[in-house]
């Protein structure tokens, strides 16, 4: 072992204070000294936030609740756990091989017990090696540099030897990242020919259905999950594929499937229970979400906008108690980071909590913010709803005072489909005249789109964007600014006349436009139009 590695930092995470001594007292015997514990899944977050650990020797079981590899997986996702910490699962179950075969995000090795000091001293020294050949691009990719890191990861191929497969997983993963899909694509399909591994496979589906092939994306995804069951990631790529086509209801379907086989991932039951709201299921919905309260702990995945939905549920029900449990956790979580998000579900928490429907004025100013999502306004409504005098009636809706005002800027904002209509007339509970007044605005906002696409049928693209974009700019309706954005492209390609400061005001508003549109858009759609708009700025140099 080398002297290097018997300074490292150790947590030995275990609920059996047994195990955890003798892993220690085995450590110690390896020369490593520096060696924390935890008892629980709460306890390696909070040691894991407050400490640099370069290993982290963790059980798989924990009795009941999320298991090692689940934490694993959330800790990777939430960027919490550093690239270079060796993570090693200890598990006494030998089955554990067919979990860790299938993990998008497996560990960096595992461990059956009973083990002895001269079996872990070899992985950790494996480990420890591979960690430090890699960490050259771990540097670019901490540095936020990920053309560099493709770069790094490219001279390192020649010197690879034993990490090779450990280096093109890596290096793929960055080509897809950076939208080098083609040359993504030819990695990915070098490796599948070699071997079959899961993660090239989604790696794959992915690049495919960002390229806008999707029926081979799908194939190859079901091709996936009918060779390796209990896949989980490429059943939860192939739901999100599902939800950006409107296939609700097979992408519930996927997430159920997903969670028989990982239970308590957090992000996935949040995922499955607002679909399921959006299927109008509320029962499902509080399943799954109350769920993901109870494995998520002091988890940086549970969403506030998550406990905020259940407290209002309570409320609706007149569940006091719970409602007020829900309503305190909702503003601890708050309270961890000052952001847009935050700050608007705590003033929806405070006004229900305290029944001061002013609060929601305060809201009103990030109505057009990034952060202001679909849920939230669902929440908002749903709050409204609560504090709100009640309807009186034969009153007439205003767009130009409150509540109407309010639900007249998130139906212009997001009302894209029937489904979301549907979704924000439910979250008005009993109130027909909000009901009426929401799905009235959100026709009239569809009817506008209809139009614009229709000019744009016609070749009339300069009238498209008359028609389309006023209306984009105030609401940033999602189907507003993809048409848009399709109008000014056609527009700029088809007129060879356009002055300079018209085509740069154009062009800043287009990719202003699908800046705000990554994430929410097909990612084939996005990609295609990233690319031309990127290639029509270059032309213009205006960005």
């Amino acid at each position: 072992m080398s002297e290097e590695l018997t300074q490292a930092h150790v947590l030995v995470a275990d609920d059996a204070p047994t195990v955890r001594q003798s892993i220690r007292m085995t450590l110690a015997q390896s020369g490593i000294n520096r060696a924390d514990a935890a008892s629980s899944i709460g306890e390696t977050r909070r040691r894991l936030r407050n400490s640099d650990y370069d290993v982290v020797l963790c059980d798989y079981h924990f009795g009941e609740g999320m298991n090692g590899q689940e934490l694993l997986e959330e800790l990777r996702h939430s960027g919490e756990l550093p690239l270079y910490t060796i993570w090693i699962m200890i598990t006494a179950e030998a089955s554990y091989e067919k979990v860790v075969a299938v993990a998008e995000i497996g560990p960096d090795d595992y461990l059956i017990k009973p083990f002895t000091s001269k079996q872990l001293t070899q992985r950790l020294s494996l480990a420890w090696s591979r960690k430090r050949f890699l960490k050259p691009i771990y540097d670019k990719i901490n540095d936020g540099d990920t053309l560099g890191a493709i770069e790094v990861a490219k001279s390192l191929v020649p010197k690879a030897a034993g990490f090779s497969n450990d280096l093109m997983r890596l290096l793929s993963s960055l080509l897809l990242e950076a939208g080098k899909l083609d040359e993504a694509a030819k990695l990915f399909e070098e490796i599948l020919k070699q071997r079959v591994v899961p993660w090239a496979k989604l790696g794959l589906a992915k690049t495919l259905s960002r390229q806008g092939k999707k029926t081979q994306a799908e194939n190859t995804l079901q091709a996936a999950i009918v060779e390796h069951a209990q896949y989980v990631d490429a059943y939860e790529e192939l739901a999100s594929m599902y939800m950006a086509e409107g296939r609700l209801n097979e992408a519930m379907a996927v997430f159920e499937k997903c969670l028989s086989l990982t239970p308590n991932n957090v992000g996935r039951l949040q995922k499955a229970g607002n679909l399921a709201n959006m299927l109008g299921d509320s029962s499902k919905a509080k399943q799954f979400l109350e769920r993901a309260v109870t494995c998520g702990g002091n988890s940086s995945l549970l969403s506030g906008e998550t406990v905020l939905q259940l407290a209002l549920a309570a409320r609706r029900e007149n569940n006091s108690s719970d409602a007020d449990k829900y309503l305190r956790m909702v503003r601890e979580i708050a309270k961890r980071e000052d952001n847009t998000s935050n700050r608007i579900i705590d003033l929806l928490a405070s006004a229900v909590y305290e029944g001061k429907p002013q609060l929601l004025e305060q809201i009103e100013t990030y109505m057009a913010d990034p952060e202001f999502v679909l849920e939230i306004a669902v929440s908002f409504i749903m709050t409204a709803d609560i504090v709100c005098p009640a309807t009186i009636e034969g009153e007439q809706a205003s767009g130009a005072t409150a509540p109407y005002k309010w639900l007249l800027h998130i139906a212009q904002r997001f009302i894209t489909t029937k489904h979301i209509s549907g979704m924000l007339e439910s979250s008005a509970n009993m109130r027909p005249v909000w009901q009426q007044f929401i799905q009235q605005a959100g026709s009239e906002i569809n009817e506008l789109n209809n139009e614009g696409v229709q000019l744009m049928l016609k070749s009339q693209f300069a009238e498209a964007i008359e028609k389309l974009l006023p209306t984009a700019q105030t609401t940033f309706n999602q189907r507003l600014m993809l048409s848009s954005t399709h109008a000014i492209i056609k527009y700029l390609r088809s007129e060879n006349t356009v002055e300079k400061k018209e085509r740069d005001a154009l062009l800043n508003q287009a990719y202003h436009f699908l800046s705000r549109l990554e994430g929410l858009i097909d990612a084939g759609t996005y990609h295609s139009l990233n690319q031309e708009l990127q290639s029509m700025i270059t032309q213009a140099k205006v960005i």
